[in-house]
């Protein structure tokens, strides 16, 4: 393994931790929401906020570890009829497609995040909070992902390359 894909499995287990720590807030937010409502009291309005933007975060967070691990939602239906070399050239179709889309996703959303910073949008709510401050995970999510998808990529141009 690669120097630089060392780091990159570094940096899609660190923010796969921080997606478990956010899932441990939402936890704990709810139950504490549940608790104060029992007792007749307010819960707290900033709660079903944060937990919108924590599930946001959690996905564009773990999507890059989870195929990283080869963990992601997946059809079988058709590598199961091939054989090593179909399958082989089916997963290298893969990683170029996810590449191409992630590419352009990260592309987009980073535009979109850039340009919320730039105008100063807020999302005004329970807290104003900065909408690029929402929309920033969207953009690292995808750049991983693509970066997730050039390495799965490599690597399987690698080992088709060993096995002739």
């Amino acid at each position: 393994m690669e120097r630089w894909e060392r780091i990159i499995t570094r940096i899609e287990e660190t923010l796969a931790a921080v997606a478990g720590l956010l899932l441990v807030f939402i936890i704990f937010s709810i139950c504490l929401s549940i608790a104060l409502r029992t007792l007749n009291l307010q819960a707290p309005l900033w709660s079903v906020q944060f937990n919108e933007y924590s599930l946001l975060w959690i996905t564009f967070l773990g999507g890059a570890w989870l195929l990283s691990k080869r963990r992601h939602v997946s059809l079988d239906i058709l590598s199961r009829r091939l054989g090593d070399r179909g399958l082989a050239r089916l997963n290298v179709f893969h990683a170029v497609l996810g590449l191409l889309v992630c590419g352009a996703l990260t592309w987009i959303s980073g535009a979109v995040t850039w340009d919320h910073f730039r105008r100063g949008v807020i999302d005004v709510r329970a807290v104003d909070v900065p909408k690029h401050w929402i929309l920033a995970v969207v953009f690292v999510g995808f750049l991983l992902l693509a970066l997730r998808f050039l390495c799965n990529l490599l690597q399987e141009i690698r080992q088709m390359q060993e096995d002739d």
